[in-house]
């Protein structure tokens, strides 16, 4: 007994060894295990048609056309963000990198300028919903792709956007000077949580002009992603404690079974947990991509594996996951299983998942039912996993 007990002890050891270690060394010994070469190419044929519809798209149009008024920016950054990994990979289309840049361009000229509660020059962008409000999730989503593209940009450009970048950063890091919102509250001193259990999580502005004085999961995963990539472009350490203290935030705020709660919890708030997984996924693979943290990409392969089994287990018959408008997160859960089997582990289960949700958005009516080159929003979340699925970390590519 005690031998059998000794050798369980000793493989359960030897397992999770091989998982460290596969996190380690990263995805160059897994990529061609889960699509061949002829799969690969259909699927850059879908990521072309979907950049073909971006390109032949108005953007404002389309993205209001959401409904989400409060995630224009958000949802327009996600398809000038389609349009730069197309342009890496399906080749010899200079206009989808011309279009995404303009977009860049006008968004980077909106940032309004504020002092923040410590001095420092600043800026933030207001929501597209009216006037005067802040939209933090929004924001940090729209903000990442300026980081994203800005190895394309020539050197005027390339300044502007850092600049963009780093003042939006000081707002976040030090708040604001002046009450922007009207609240008459005391949140003007930054919006990242500095100590205690929620320590590295962001909070969150509603819509309704008030500043939730509690973490949010969005706007922590959208912050943590933001602050990975300006990390990738500038080496200011800063960004890389904020966006690696908001992932730990995020991993251990998970429910046992591995969901991601949406918190908040207010009467107005929604369980879904679809779309929170696909939310973090941005922010962990940004992380695990652009960090350069081995202590916190082991962290994430170890953590996130119930979060994956879940995912697997709530996968419909379709091969989508999630009910209602939550199913619109189905492509980050591809992207977390694809990332989790190619850097973390061999379970065939997996593909086997992946192969039931590509079989069912490569179908033309079934891809029409959910929304692609019909939506901005499921239209830009399918070009985007398409784009991992081709290459894998080229969502997040390091320069």
């Amino acid at each position: 007994m005690i031998l059998e007990v000794n050798l369980t002890r000793r493989q359960s050891t030897r397992t999770s060894f091989l998982l460290l270690l596969f996190f380690i060394l990263g995805l160059n010994g897994y990529s061609a295990k889960l699509f061949d070469k002829s799969t690969k190419k259909q699927l850059t044929l879908y990521l072309d048609e979907i950049c073909q519809w971006i390109m032949t798209s108005d953007l404002d149009k389309i993205a209001k056309a959401d409904g989400a008024d409060e995630w224009i920016q958000a949802t327009q950054g996600d398809l000038t963000r389609a349009l730069i990994v197309g342009f890496e990979l399906t080749k010899n289309h200079p206009e989808y990198l011309d279009k995404a840049l303009q977009w860049c361009d006008h968004f980077a000229s909106q940032l309004k300028p504020i002092i923040t509660f410590q001095g420092s020059e600043a800026g933030f962008w207001e929501s597209e919903r009216s006037k005067g409000t802040i939209d933090i999730p929004a924001s940090n989503k729209a903000a990442l792709t300026l980081a994203r593209i800005c190895v394309y940009a020539d050197s005027g450009r390339k300044k502007n956007y850092q600049q963009v970048l780093e003042r939006y950063a000081k707002f976040i890091i030090e708040g604001s000077k002046e009450d922007l919102q009207g609240t008459k509250r005391n949140v003007n001193q930054g919006w990242i949580f500095r100590e205690g259990e929620n320590k590295g999580a962001l909070g969150c502005s509603n819509c309704q002009s008030e500043m939730l004085s509690k973490p949010s999961t969005i706007a922590t995963a959208t912050g943590a992603a933001f602050f990975a990539h300006l990390y990738a472009i500038t080496h200011n350490r800063q960004y890389h404690d904020i966006a690696a203290e908001a992932i730990d935030w995020i991993l251990k705020n998970r429910k046992p079974n591995g969901e991601i709660p949406n918190l908040p919890e207010t009467e107005n708030s929604e369980e879904r947990p679809i779309t929170m997984v696909a939310t973090c996924t941005q922010a962990i693979l940004a992380g695990y991509y652009l960090l350069d943290d081995m202590s916190l990409n082991e962290r994430a392969g170890k953590e996130m594996e119930n979060t994956v089994r879940q995912t697997m287990r709530v996968q419909n018959d379709g091969g989508l996951w999630g009910e209602g408008a939550d199913q619109q997160g189905s492509p980050g859960a591809a992207s977390l299983l694809s990332w989790y089997f190619l850097a973390g582990t061999s379970d065939q289960a997996i593909p086997q998942s992946l192969d039931k949700f590509w079989q069912t958005l490569l179908n033309p009516v079934h891809r029409q039912s959910f929304g692609v080159l019909m939506k901005a929003n499921s239209t830009s979340q399918m070009g985007l996993a398409t784009a991992e699925m081709i290459k894998p970390g080229i969502v997040f590519k390091k320069y």
